[in-house]
């Protein structure tokens, strides 16, 4: 088949037209009301999909499983680290050299004729032109290259990929740790709520009564005015204050159910154990900045981190030599003039980019700079670290210490209300009494199950600092039974206290370890009131670093990390024992890899 010159040309022009018509029918389309009702429909069944349906009561074990299992952040957690880790199988690929299949086809409308013509003399020759080549032609070849420089940098590539990989492993293991925290305070949350959700409404609404009978009272002058008054105002603040709490905690079986990834409005049913029993907890200080400082999640990242930065470095440093190139093909020409239309190559190349030695340098530079940075971001997390294990340590005391008087102040309330009950049985006047110490001891127990979440919580926080992780490392299966299973008894393991190992490379590289921090006393609740009371400005001491470590905690449980809080002038000492602290444990830990 041959193409005239006119005929490409309206070939050419056609295309052309094709082309220049499809690009300007392109328009904004944005979704139709139906196609976004279609999408959330399909998003809906989607988010739910796979979930076994809730059977019996749900316990703290099982409730973890389903977060663990159906969770829809730590779903997109492990999608992630599946990504990360599919990277690099890819990686793996590029190392290798290039193997490349090429095929061609030329026509010409006119031979490729040619006249030759004298060197000396640039007389052309007269004879007739001449033509080596079909003005049809096929070309194929199948070609295999190797740059030993993009060997070298695929390979640092891959490398800094599966740190990466292993990045996200860690981010993984730390949105578990967030998630165990969130779904065991969440839990105790909603097994308030249930527990006495009817015992609320009832005093509430008894409440109402006696606060209308107190208003008679007042109206008919049965009894002074201020009495009455105070009675009103007493019964005015219990509602109040029941009133707030029930609005609270009515939204504990919601935010458990995201967590399970149960549809919102779900009826939980709880198994919640009739004994509230702390956790035991067996680890000093030392022990517990040791077990961080090897299995932080956030140590783990960094020091990750730090790899991918060494391997940019050594990118930089590798773009300065030259390339070279070996290739090795395979050549057909259908050329019907060639004596041989099949043959092999082989040869090799060298390049070198000399713009790379000028700007070498400073890329060189920028790349250690980088390192420097990443060093200083681990040192920076490593104090991080070693505050929240103390933070997390102390809180949970103080946490424990709060749910025994809230335990201790309920037990006085609810003793109180059965005497009350008692001795006002058909008294109008005692009456009011009666309903105030109820609703007096129903806002003890639910300030008794709000600290004892809050001792839930501490204690995941605690585990989550020292990077100790509530799933083995291997389970025998997922299915949902199994998991709630092995998660109870990782439960029970925990209560228990986890004991130190004796044979930790670090205790043992450091006999000497300095001693754990002196204990400030637990400071006294006011038994109206589970908050922390605040240490005076007085406690704070200049031998013991009690005062940096109290600051510290105040900056964690109200803030976030990114201002750290003033610490006194008055700390040197604690200050320098903090940071000594932290480069011993970081050089023993280096001298033990």
């Amino acid at each position: 088949m041959v193409i005239s010159a006119s005929g490409a040309k309206k070939l050419l022009a056609s295309v052309s037209l094709v082309a220049l018509l499809s690009a300007c029918a392109i328009s904004p389309e944005p979704f139709t009301p139906e196609q976004l009702a279609q999408s959330a429909k399909d998003d809906r069944a989607d988010m739910f999909k796979g979930g076994e349906p809730l059977t019996g009561k749900l316990t703290v074990s099982e409730a973890i499983a389903r977060a663990l299992k159906y969770n829809l952040d730590r779903r997109a957690k492990i999608m992630e680290e599946g990504l990360a880790l599919g990277q690099t199988k890819v990686d793996r690929w590029d190392m290798l050299p290039k193997l490349a299949a090429n095929a061609g086809f030329t026509s010409r409308s006119e031979p490729n004729a040619t006249r030759s013509r004298d060197l000396y003399t640039q007389t052309t020759s007269t004879s007739n032109p001449t033509y080596s080549a079909d003005r049809d032609n096929y070309t194929a070849d199948l070609g295999l290259s190797w740059n030993v420089l993009d060997f070298g940098l695929s390979y640092f590539s891959a490398k800094q990929n599966a740190d990466r990989a292993l990045i996200a492993t860690e981010r993984k293991r730390k949105a578990v740790h967030n998630l165990v925290q969130e779904v065991r305070f969440a839990f105790w949350r909603a097994a308030a709520h249930q527990e006495l959700r009817d015992d609320v409404a009832q005093a509430v609404a008894e409440a109402k009564v006696a606060l209308d009978r107190a208003k008679t009272v007042e109206r008919e002058n049965l009894k002074a005015p201020a009495e009455a008054l105070r009675y009103q105002k007493s019964l005015l603040e219990t509602l109040r204050q029941l009133t707030a709490i029930q609005q609270e905690l009515s939204t504990a079986e919601i935010e458990l159910a995201a967590l399970i990834n149960t549809p919102p409005g779900t009826n939980l049913a709880l198994d919640v154990p009739p004994e509230m029993q702390v956790p035991a907890w067996s680890l000093n200080l030392d022990q517990m900045e040791e077990k961080a400082f090897a299995n932080n999640a956030d140590l783990r990242e960094q020091g990750y981190l730090a790899r991918v930065a060494v391997n940019d470095t050594r990118k930089a440093i590798a773009r300065l030599f030259p390339g070279i190139t070996f290739s090795a093909s395979r050549q057909y020409d259908h050329n019907s003039f060639l004596m041989d239309n099949h043959w092999y190559e082989a040869g090799a190349k060298l390049s070198w980019n000399l713009m790379n030695l000028i700007s070498g340098p400073d890329a060189i530079d920028y790349a250690e700079t980088n390192e420097e940075v990443s060093k200083a971001k681990r040192l920076a997390q490593r104090m991080a670290v070693l505050a929240q294990v103390h933070v997390a340590e102390r809180q949970f005391h103080n946490t424990v210490s709060q749910y025994q008087q809230s335990d201790e102040l309920w037990k006085v309330d609810k003793r109180l209300y059965e005497l009350s009950a008692a001795k006002s049985a058909n008294d109008a006047q005692g009456m009011l009494e009666r309903v105030a110490g109820r609703a007096s001891a129903i806002a003890s127990q639910l300030r008794r199950f709000q600290t004892y979440a809050q001792v839930e919580q501490s204690y995941a926080k605690m585990q989550a600092s020292i990077g100790e992780d509530l799933m083995p490392d291997q389970v025998s299966s997922h299915d949902l039974k199994d998991l709630t299973s092995t998660i109870a008894e990782r439960l029970v393991e925990w209560s228990r206290g986890i004991e130190a190992k004796q044979d930790s490379p670090i205790l043992a590289s450091h006999p000497t370890a300095l001693p754990p921090e002196p204990q400030a006393a637990v400071p006294e609740v006011a038994p109206n009131s589970h908050e922390e009371a605040a240490p005076e400005p007085a406690s704070i001491s200049n031998q013991d670093g009690d005062g940096l470590f109290g600051t510290l905690g105040r900056w964690f449980s109200t803030s976030s990390l990114a201002a750290p809080p003033p610490v006194p002038d008055t700390q040197p000492e604690a200050v320098d024992k903090l940071v000594a602290r932290v480069q011993e444990l970081s050089a023993a830990q280096a001298a033990t890899r």
